[in-house]
Protein backbone atom coordinates (compact mmCIF):
# COMPACT_ATOMS: atom_id res chain seq x y z
CA UNK A 1 0.00 0.00 0.00
CA UNK A 2 0.95 3.29 -1.58
CA UNK A 3 1.16 6.27 0.92
CA UNK A 4 -0.40 9.82 -0.45
CA UNK A 5 1.66 12.81 1.16
CA UNK A 6 -1.20 14.94 3.03
CA UNK A 7 -2.01 18.59 1.86
CA UNK A 8 0.41 20.94 3.78
CA UNK A 9 -2.55 22.73 6.04
CA UNK A 10 -1.30 26.85 6.19
CA UNK A 11 -2.42 29.82 8.11
CA UNK A 12 -2.37 33.39 6.46
CA UNK A 13 -0.58 35.82 8.61
CA UNK A 14 -0.39 39.61 8.33
CA UNK A 15 2.87 41.00 9.16
CA UNK A 16 2.34 44.25 10.88
CA UNK A 17 5.19 46.57 9.71
CA UNK A 18 4.78 45.51 6.19
CA UNK A 19 1.03 45.49 5.68
CA UNK A 20 1.48 42.04 3.67
CA UNK A 21 -0.11 39.06 4.42
CA UNK A 22 1.52 35.33 3.90
CA UNK A 23 0.35 31.89 3.86
CA UNK A 24 3.05 30.05 6.10
CA UNK A 25 2.40 26.22 7.19
CA UNK A 26 0.48 25.69 9.92
CA UNK A 27 3.68 23.82 12.33
CA UNK A 28 6.04 27.29 11.55
CA UNK A 29 7.64 28.24 14.98
CA UNK A 30 5.81 31.14 16.65
CA UNK A 31 7.02 33.15 19.85
CA UNK A 32 5.02 35.10 22.40
CA UNK A 33 5.30 38.76 21.74
CA UNK A 34 7.43 40.61 24.84
CA UNK A 35 5.49 43.58 26.14
CA UNK A 36 8.23 45.88 26.03
CA UNK A 37 9.41 45.37 22.35
CA UNK A 38 9.94 47.86 20.42
CA UNK A 39 7.46 47.73 17.87
CA UNK A 40 9.60 49.94 15.17
CA UNK A 41 12.61 47.19 14.88
CA UNK A 42 9.31 44.20 15.05
CA UNK A 43 12.04 41.71 14.31
CA UNK A 44 13.98 39.30 16.86
CA UNK A 45 16.48 36.66 17.10
CA UNK A 46 16.32 33.35 18.30
CA UNK A 47 19.04 31.31 19.14
CA UNK A 48 20.20 28.07 19.61
CA UNK A 49 20.36 27.68 23.23
CA UNK A 50 16.47 29.47 23.49
CA UNK A 51 17.48 32.92 24.17
CA UNK A 52 15.19 35.68 22.28
CA UNK A 53 17.76 38.91 21.06
CA UNK A 54 15.56 42.14 20.48
CA UNK A 55 15.24 45.63 21.72
CA UNK A 56 13.01 46.96 24.07
CA UNK A 57 11.01 49.71 24.03
CA UNK A 58 13.41 51.80 26.16
CA UNK A 59 16.10 51.61 23.76
CA UNK A 60 18.31 48.62 25.36
CA UNK A 61 19.23 44.98 24.30
CA UNK A 62 16.45 42.51 25.56
CA UNK A 63 17.50 38.69 25.70
CA UNK A 64 15.41 36.30 27.66
CA UNK A 65 14.48 32.72 27.70
CA UNK A 66 11.61 31.42 25.39
CA UNK A 67 10.03 28.40 24.20
CA UNK A 68 8.55 28.45 20.82
CA UNK A 69 4.91 27.52 19.62
CA UNK A 70 2.81 26.07 16.41
CA UNK A 71 1.57 28.80 14.53
CA UNK A 72 -1.71 26.71 14.52
CA UNK A 73 -1.94 26.94 18.62
CA UNK A 74 -2.03 30.89 18.07
CA UNK A 75 -6.26 32.74 17.53
CA UNK A 76 -7.42 34.96 15.14
CA UNK A 77 -5.98 38.01 15.50
CA UNK A 78 -3.38 37.06 17.63
CA UNK A 79 -0.18 39.19 17.11
CA UNK A 80 3.05 37.07 17.59
CA UNK A 81 6.67 36.32 16.41
CA UNK A 82 6.62 34.04 13.23
CA UNK A 83 9.49 32.54 12.35
CA UNK A 84 10.75 33.38 8.77
CA UNK A 85 11.68 29.96 7.94
CA UNK A 86 11.09 26.11 8.99
CA UNK A 87 14.42 25.68 10.04
CA UNK A 88 15.48 25.11 14.05
CA UNK A 89 17.73 27.98 15.26
CA UNK A 90 21.40 27.06 15.22
CA UNK A 91 24.89 28.49 16.90
CA UNK A 92 25.63 29.70 12.85
CA UNK A 93 21.89 30.92 11.83
CA UNK A 94 19.84 32.07 14.62
CA UNK A 95 16.20 32.25 13.65
CA UNK A 96 14.81 35.49 12.75
CA UNK A 97 10.61 36.23 14.07
CA UNK A 98 8.53 39.11 12.76
CA UNK A 99 5.63 40.41 14.22
CA UNK A 100 2.55 39.20 13.00
CA UNK A 101 -0.92 38.51 13.61
CA UNK A 102 -3.40 35.67 12.75
CA UNK A 103 -5.65 35.25 10.36
CA UNK A 104 -8.39 32.47 10.38
CA UNK A 105 -10.98 34.47 8.66
CA UNK A 106 -11.19 35.28 5.10
CA UNK A 107 -14.01 37.45 5.37
CA UNK A 108 -11.86 39.90 6.49
CA UNK A 109 -10.06 40.67 3.69
CA UNK A 110 -7.00 39.11 4.41
CA UNK A 111 -6.06 41.72 7.18
CA UNK A 112 -7.29 41.44 10.97
CA UNK A 113 -9.74 43.79 11.96
CA UNK A 114 -7.61 45.74 14.24
CA UNK A 115 -5.10 46.74 11.27
CA UNK A 116 -8.05 47.71 8.48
Amino acid sequence: MRLEPRPMFTIPVFDVVDDTVTTRPHDTRTLDVPKNLARRTSTVSFDASSRVHCVSTEGKALIYAAFTTPLSSRAEGEECLVADRAFRATVAHPGNYRLSAVIRNEESGGVPAAYA
